[in-house]
C-alpha cells in the first residue's frame, strides 16, 4: 500500500549521531531496531541526551529463549546481553531498567514479551520498554 505523506522526511546513518542531530525530542518509538547493539550505553545515553525532559522512548528488544535464561541466571548472574545464533543481540531486563536509570530514563512501562516476532516458524521472545526522561525536579 502506498502511503505518501507518511513521513516527513527520511534520515539514513548512525542512529546514535541522528539522535542527537533531531535533538530536542518529545518521543522516540523503535521496534525491532536496537537488537543489533550489544552494549546499549551509548545508545540510551543518545536518547537521554535527544529527549526533552518527561520525553518518551518505548522499543522492543530481543530476550534469550527459557532455556538460556535459566542458565544463563545461574552460571552468569548479572548478565547483560547475549549474541544469539541469529546474529542479533537479546538483553537482560535489570541490565536495561539499570542502565536507562543511569542516563535519567525511568522506566515507566514493562512487559515480556513471548512471541512478539516469529522467526523461521518459532516465537522470539522479547521485552517492550517504554522509559521517561526524567526532568530536574524529578530526579
Amino acid at each position: 500500500m502506498n502511503r505518501p505523506g507518511l513521513y516527513n522526511e527520511t534520515k539514513v546513518g548512525d542512529i546514535i549521531e541522528i539522535f542527537r542531530e533531531l535533538k530536542p525530542v518529545s518521543l522516540i518509538v523503535a521496534g525491532d531496531s536496537y537488537i543489533y547493539f550489544g552494549d546499549l550505553n551509548p545508545l540510551l545515553e543518545s536518547v537521554s541526551d535527544s529527549l526533552v525532559g518527561g520525553g518518551y522512548a518505548a522499543f522492543t528488544l530481543e530476550d534469550v529463549d527459557a532455556v538460556s535464561a535459566t542458565s544463563l541466571n545461574i552460571t552468569k548472574p548479572g548478565w547483560r546481553w547475549m549474541l544469539t545464533p541469529s546474529g542479533r543481540f537479546a538483553h537482560n531486563k535489570e541490565y536495561v531498567k539499570t542502565l536507562g536509570g543511569k542516563h535519567s530514563l525511568h522506566t515507566m512501562y514493562y512487559e515480556h514479551l513471548d512471541g512478539f516476532r516469529y522467526e523461521n516458524g518459532v516465537p522470539v521472545r522479547g521485552h517492550i520498554f517504554v522509559m521517561k526522561k526524567m526532568v530536574e525536579q524529578e530526579l
